[in-house]
């Protein structure tokens, strides 16, 4: 007897804990299922993958400049001192100092491969600002017993009345030397303080037509944008055509890495460069000072650096 009730009191110990623990799982399972709802309605599902499976956003933006509010008519006074400043110590020396050892022995060497050359002066081409800083692009005019004029540019950047480093852009040729920066023409409306705000109206006016990587097929489907938005059509369609096909669902891969302001023509060029995944691609937003407006965004790189 004693026997069989350790036996029941065994089995009724192991059907009590049987008991507990199903209780136990049955009043947590509430709890456990809401957890899991609200953890998959946490996670985010990025907009881009609803739209285009293939076309995944990444934040790929290049660092863009500060454009702030410099004062661009002091920009202007300091690039004209710096020439100056330039011509005077070449004056005296015959020395190009603003030039590296190396450079400067480079240039020399090309100057006098054959007799009767020599550089005469240096003009200003024109001033801006890149991710490098500020800066002025220069040439160095050489002469000869022809009526040639063969012009060897370069890009100074500076800091106050400082040369801090020079970039050797390539050499043109011309009968005169060249000259964008004119002392007695003010700068005006620089267009500088309205590049960022211009450039996010384009984005938005592109994602609004709907004109985005997948349904970029022509550079005709943005003339009505490039109207839309006051710039020249047949010089700006396939810049947005190019801009908008190579652009994730966001319009915000690229970003204003540099300008450049020259006098003749009366320009402010702003440059803006998009990344993808596989490629760099880099769009001229030019600002006409006469006019005060925007008139044109284009493919590359356009300024005066390589005009004759």
């Amino acid at each position: 007897m004693k026997k069989l009730n350790k036996k029941y009191i065994k089995w009724i110990i192991i059907l009590l804990l049987l008991v507990i623990i199903v209780s136990s799982y049955a009043l947590n399972l509430g709890k456990i299922k809401d957890k899991t709802v609200n953890g998959i309605a946490s996670l985010t599902i990025p907009f881009s993958l609803i739209v285009n499976p293939k076309n995944i956003d990444e934040d790929i933006a290049p660092k863009a400049i500060k454009l702030g509010n410099s004062d661009m008519e002091k920009d202007k006074q300091q690039a004209l001192s710096l020439i100056s400043t330039i011509n005077d110590d070449y004056d005296n020396t015959k020395e190009l100092s603003f030039l590296s050892n190396d450079q400067e022995k480079s240039l020399l060497k090309r100057v006098n491969e054959k007799p009767h050359r020599y550089i005469a002066k240096m003009t200003l081409l024109n001033f801006g600002k890149d991710i490098h800083g500020k800066y002025i692009t220069i040439s160095c005019n050489r002469y000869d017993d022809t009526k040639t004029i063969v012009s060897y540019r370069y890009r100074l950047y500076y800091k106050d009345d400082t040369i801090r480093s020079a970039k050797y852009l390539g050499v043109r040729s011309n009968k005169y030397p060249p000259k964008f920066i004119i002392n007695n023409i003010a700068i005006g409306k620089p267009g500088t303080d309205q590049a960022k705000a211009f450039i996010q109206r384009l984005k938005t006016a592109i994602i609004n037509s709907n004109l985005t990587a997948t349904n970029a097929s022509e550079p005709g489907n943005f003339n009505q944008i490039s109207i839309n938005l006051g710039l020249n059509p047949d010089k700006s369609n396939t810049g947005l055509y190019q801009l908008a096909k190579n652009s994730n669902s966001r319009v915000s891969n690229s970003s204003i890495v540099g300008y450049q302001i020259s006098d003749v023509p009366r320009y402010t060029r702003v440059y803006i460069k998009q990344l993808s995944k596989n490629n760099t691609y880099y769009y001229t937003l030019t600002f006409s000072r006469n006019s005060g407006r925007f008139i044109n965004f284009q493919n590359g790189i356009i300024g005066t650096d390589k005009q004759n």
